[in-house]
C-alpha cells in the first residue's frame, strides 16, 4: 500500500505545466554613410549584433520537450533586407535537459521555422540562451530611412 501511495503522488507531481517562453532585449542598428569609402561602391559587409545581442529563456515541465520556432512581422521593412538568426550557446540551467539546433545562421522569414528544440531537464527552464542577429542585402540603392520588423519566438511540444 505505500508503494501505490507513492507512486500516486508522483504521478500527480509531474503533471503538465504550460510552456512558456520570453525573449529581450531587440536590436537597434545604424548604418552610417562612412561605411563606404570609395565612390561607386556599396557597402561591403553585413550588419552582426553581439553574440548574446537576445537572451531567450524557456519553462516547462520536468523533461518535457520542446520546440522553439522564429518568424519575422514586417512593420515596415524592405524586402532587399534579408535578416538571419542564430544561437551562440546553450543557455544555464536544465540539468538532465538537452538544446540542439539552431548553432548556423538561418533565415528569418514571415512563416514560421523550426529554430531550436530540446528537453527540458531540472529546474524546470533552461534560462539565458544567447541569440544573435545579422542583416544582410544592405545596399546604397535601398532608400534612407527607418525600417523595422518585429521577431516572433513561439515555444511549443
Amino acid at each position: 500500500m505505500k508503494n501505490a501511495l507513492i507512486c500516486i503522488f508522483y504521478m500527480m507531481s509531474v503533471k503538465s505545466v504550460a510552456q512558456t517562453i520570453t525573449a529581450s532585449p531587440g536590436w537597434s542598428i545604424a548604418i552610417p554613410a562612412s561605411s563606404i569609402t570609395e565612390a561607386g561602391s556599396n557597402y561591403t559587409t553585413n550588419a552582426t549584433s553581439t553574440a548574446n545581442q537576445t537572451l531567450i529563456s524557456v519553462t516547462s515541465s520536468f523533461l518535457a520537450s520542446y520546440t522553439v520556432t522564429v518568424h519575422r512581422d514586417n512593420t515596415n521593412w524592405n524586402s532587399a533586407l534579408t535578416l538571419w538568426v542564430q544561437r551562440t550557446g546553450n543557455g544555464s540551467g536544465s540539468f538532465f535537459g538537452t538544446i540542439a539546433g539552431g548553432l548556423s545562421f538561418q533565415q528569418v522569414g514571415t512563416a514560421a521555422q523550426t529554430f531550436f528544440s530540446g528537453i527540458i531537464g531540472f529546474p524546470t527552464n533552461r534560462s539565458n540562451i544567447p541569440i544573435q542577429y545579422q542583416i544582410s542585402g544592405l545596399s546604397v540603392l535601398i532608400p534612407v530611412k527607418t525600417y523595422t520588423t518585429t521577431i516572433t519566438y513561439t515555444v511549443s511540444n
